[in-house]
């Protein structure tokens, strides 16, 4: 598996999972001051897992979101690194696909709560979330080699809405004034999936025109990226790139042959 762009048929199915969450999620957004995940949580649940009857199920000293004839499913809107002690004993047991979402374009709707008046709104605005994902990943590196690990990126299109109080917007750079708004995160659209479940899957990660035998800094141009640390551990981690000695101070590495790559 790798990476996909959304068909149709898919979209439509996550239309209905997004309305099924917001019906029974409803009420969930009105803690003052608290981002609310919930409901990217549920409609994500909904689309991979939409069994109810399988969902929250008790696994050793956990509880898992769902679990099905492909195993078990854990959605993690959060860091991935604090799912390491649920993947230990997960992992255990059964073949397990975590979840996790990754904004790829986002915008702000501020509304005055007392109107519901929507009285500002940004730009959409895409995120290049590569170095997010590397940073992700590598948090959760000991088990990516672990045959029963499935990792699905989910590259989605989010709507922050901020209600708050009073006549002027809130500076959402203040803490005071972000705690005295409510936060909701709407998962508008799901714009790409990546699937992340065998050595062969993370070659997307390997930038072109790689040399044989390359240093970092070479991994960086190749990558256009100003830093590549977490891109090269990655790849180490999962086998496709290994160290082969040193050329003055730089270490020297040497990668398979590829067959893919994302920008």
């Amino acid at each position: 598996m790798n990476s996909a762009n959304f068909p149709e048929d898919k979209s439509e199915h996550f239309s209905e999972a997004l309305k099924a969450a917001m019906v029974r999620e409803k009420g969930i957004h009105g803690s003052v001051g608290t981002q609310n995940e919930k409901l990217i949580h549920a409609a994500l649940k909904n689309f991979y897992a939409p069994f109810s009857d399988e969902q929250e199920i008790k696994i050793g000293n956990f509880f898992a979101d769902a679990v099905c004839e492909d195993g078990i499913f854990e959605i993690q809107t959060r860091s991935l690194h604090r799912l390491s002690e649920k993947l230990k004993t997960f992992l255990e047991y059964s073949r397990v696909t975590v979840v996790h979402p990754v904004t790829a374009e986002y915008k702000t709707l501020f509304i005055n709560a007392e109107s519901g008046e929507i009285t500002r709104e940004t730009p959409a605005k895409k995120l290049r979330s590569q170095l997010k994902i590397f940073e992700e990943l590598y948090s959760i590196r000991r088990f990516l080699n672990n045959e029963n690990l499935r990792v699905i990126l989910v590259r989605m299109k989010i709507e922050k809405r901020v209600y708050y109080h009073g006549e002027k917007l809130p500076d959402m750079k203040n803490r005071s004034a972000r705690k005295k708004c409510v936060i909701e995160k709407i998962p508008l659209e799901i714009v790409e999936e990546i699937f992340l479940e065998n050595q062969n899957d993370y070659k997307i990660f390997l930038p072109e025109n790689l040399p044989p035998v390359f240093t970092k800094k070479e991994l960086c141009s190749a990558a256009k990226e100003a830093r590549s640390s977490l891109r090269t551990e990655l790849l180490r981690t999962v086998g496709l790139i290994k160290i082969t000695g040193k050329q003055g101070n730089a270490i020297l590495y040497e990668t398979a042959e590829k067959e893919h790559t994302i920008g």
